[in-house]
């Protein structure tokens, strides 16, 4: 009803409370209690009796500015507590694992030493599915890690469905950072920047990982645990954190040389093998691109891509390193 008493005031413009009643067919009360739930909106304005009205684009763009401030310090507040409740997780766990045994376990393992959350992913988490998110401050360990460890974890890590990695934004200028990230993402990792991430953690599907103390940059320990709600409250807080970082390269950079090859008719395996990708990262980053583009099907997707401003000039990057 309330529509049809704005279309109505609108076309009629009533002067006073007694003309919108009329104007309206609203009874004395139902007349005032509009009058002062438009007021009290924005949307209509004046004092007493008197009514004055308010251009729609003027409330609109009022109402948004006022909710948009709403959420952004909604956001924060959640943001702030997420962080705070993510601060006290480890301590929590250390006094949890020494306590009393319950009839509902809590599974948990230790390691220490600077590969301590690498050690608690392989004996913990599943290998070969799910998603692996992980915060990782200090990246000395991307120039630490020797060969044949790190040849492992690419292998495990090219088995995940996805993999998706968050370090500071000062570290992608580290030419060393760069290229064990460019090895890494042989394997599918995505990795985004963040300024100053709080402390190191990952979370695979119902096991997490944390430092002993949270704020440890690079691990020295590590407390692993598998929970279904813990599991969810630490992805909730990755996934808040990863919208806030930025990405470390353009988005499509990573396909765009699979997409040169399929488009000249190569299979989308023998094209990930010729790049030197596990065909499994190879339809990861198809998939992506679907969904980057917005759409269901490859032959959608080689439509988009070529229609794509930016395509030509990354096709043609893509070509010279092909060659």
């Amino acid at each position: 009803m309330l529509d049809d008493v704005l279309a109505a005031i609108y076309r009629g413009r009533p002067a006073t409370v007694d003309e919108m009643g009329t104007l309206t067919h609203l009874s004395v009360l139902e007349t005032r209690a509009t009058v002062h739930d438009l007021r009290a909106r924005g949307m209509l304005g004046g004092e007493g009796d008197d009514l004055t009205y308010v251009n729609p684009s003027v409330w609109v763009a009022g109402f948004i500015s006022q909710r948009s401030a709403e959420l952004r310090r909604d956001s924060l507040r959640a943001l702030s507590q997420m962080d705070e409740t993510v601060d006290d997780l480890p301590e929590m766990l250390r006094h949890w694992s020494v306590g009393e045994a319950t009839t509902e376990t809590l599974p948990m393992v230790r390691r220490h030493g600077r590969y301590a959350s690498e050690d608690v992913w392989y004996e913990m988490a599943r290998q070969g599915t799910g998603t692996l998110n992980g915060v990782l401050p200090d990246v000395d360990r991307f120039s630490l890690s020797e060969p044949d460890r790190a040849e492992r974890f690419g292998r495990a890590l090219a088995a995940k469905d996805a993999v998706r990695v968050i370090i500071p934004t000062g570290a992608a200028d580290d030419a060393l950072v760069q290229a064990r990230m460019d090895y890494y993402r042989r394997s599918g990792v995505q990795f985004r920047l963040l300024d100053s991430p709080a402390s190191w953690f990952w979370v695979d599907g119902d096991f997490l990982g944390v430092p002993f103390a949270w704020g440890e940059g690079l691990p020295t320990g590590a407390l692993g645990v598998q929970s279904a709600a813990l599991g969810a409250m630490a992805l909730s807080y990755f996934e808040s954190l990863w919208q806030r970082a930025d990405p470390a390269e353009d988005v499509d950079t990573v396909w765009s040389p699979l997409l040169t090859l399929m488009r000249q008719g190569v299979t989308l395996d023998t094209a990930s093998r010729r790049l030197g990708i596990n065909p499994r990262t190879g339809r990861r980053r198809v998939a992506a691109a679907m969904e980057h583009y917005g759409v269901s099907t490859l032959f959608a997707l080689g439509v988009a891509w070529s229609a794509d401003p930016q395509a030509p000039a990354r096709r043609a990057e893509a070509g010279r390193a092909e060659n």
